[in-house]
């Protein structure tokens, strides 16, 4: 019995993605994957890609003015000392509800 495409793909790891371009759109990223010698699939999914690990790295990193860096470094240099029955008692939770020791 002979396998779609989609099914194909899914046995060999990979996955597919459509979109429907109006024909401007579509004639703008050609003209751009020409000029960068690759194919039109790989630049929407080159560009595509670069945009989602910017966007992620966006969410994921925290930037601060020099002022606000300066105050986030003093609070941490003045932090009070860490109790250490807390910290145990953090532990044993923890460890507790990951089944590592018994109740």
């Amino acid at each position: 019995m002979k396998r779609s495409a989609a099914e194909s793909h899914e046995q060999d790891g990979r996955a597919t993605f459509n979109a429907r371009l109006s024909p401007d759109v579509k004639s703008l990223l050609q003209r751009a994957a020409d000029l960068r010698g690759q194919s039109l699939s790989e630049f929407v999914l080159g560009a595509a890609y670069d945009r989602a690990a910017e966007t992620i790295e966006q969410s994921a990193v925290l930037r601060l003015t020099e002022r606000d860096a300066e105050m986030f470094a003093a609070a941490l240099q003045s932090a009070p000392p860490v109790d250490l029955e807390v910290v145990g008692r953090f532990i044993a939770a923890h460890q507790r509800s990951q089944g590592l020791t018994p109740t």
